[in-house]
């Protein structure tokens, strides 16, 4: 896929995370919780970017193993990227990369039905067919990382570490075999807005200059209630060339 499409692409997951990790933060403005959305866990944002991407329509997948890791027999987590969006809502074609813990098609080969089970009635020819499974490669790979620069308990991560966990991602994305379209999405929480947006800029040209392939950042930022020293929020989506 040529870079225009991909930068298209880039800008829609930023807009789709923007809308999500604002919404958020509003809810939590009208209940005047006392910890701001720049005080979550890494976990819970991706939480609440997989509600924001279900509701653009991009059909998000969470914690899915990279398609050259499909043969590995220990589903570790760093052989997973954190979303895969989908033009469709069909499942990935992983091969034999099926999940056990998120009930993948094929995942216990013992689930034959026992002698008092109700067994399902005879499909007819108004069956449904399942839909066809996509290739890896018609989706869009995503791995996440945040950070902030005034934190309440560490929990959303350092901002003066981010670089260098960045990197190690669009490393990882760079390199990963049967995939076209991949990229890192960064949501970060500052004092301001600007420096965050020159900071995402920074990422991306520090990235470049260690030789990895990435393609300009697509950058929002919006102002957040400041509970913890942090009035602004930021997102970036850094698509990611093929190494």
């Amino acid at each position: 896929m040529d870079a225009p499409s991909l930068i298209l692409s880039a800008a829609t997951v930023a807009d789709a995370a923007v809308a999500a990790v604002r919404r958020e933060a509003d809810d939590r403005d009208l209940a005047q919780d006392v910890r701001g959305v720049d005080a979550l866990s890494e976990r819970d944002l991706q939480s609440i970017l997989e509600r924001g991407f279900e509701v653009a329509g991009l059909h998000p997948l969470r914690e899915v193993r990279f398609p050259h890791r499909a043969g590995e027999p220990i589903r570790s987590v760093g052989t997973r990227c954190d979303f895969v969006l989908r033009p469709a809502d069909r499942p990935l074609d992983l091969g034999d990369a099926d999940d056990l813990e998120e009930g993948g098609a094929g995942s216990d080969a013992n689930d034959a039905p026992g002698l008092f089970d109700e067994l399902d009635p005879t499909p007819t020819s108004t069956t449904p067919e399942p839909p066809a499974p996509l290739d890896p490669a018609e989706g869009l790979w995503l791995e996440v990382k945040t950070g902030a620069a005034c934190r309440d308990l560490g929990d959303a991560g350092d901002l003066a570490t981010l670089p260098k966990r960045l990197n190690l991602d669009l490393a990882r994305l760079a390199h990963a075999r049967g995939l076209r379209e991949t990229a890192a999405l960064i949501v970060a929480f500052g004092p301001d807005e600007e420096p965050l947006a020159r900071d995402a800029h920074e990422l991306d040209r520090h990235a470049a200059n260690r030789g990895l392939p990435t393609r300009g950042a697509i950058v929002r930022t919006f102002p957040i209630t400041d509970r913890h020293g942090n009035a602004a929020a930021g997102v970036a989506v850094i698509p990611v060339g093929r190494g």
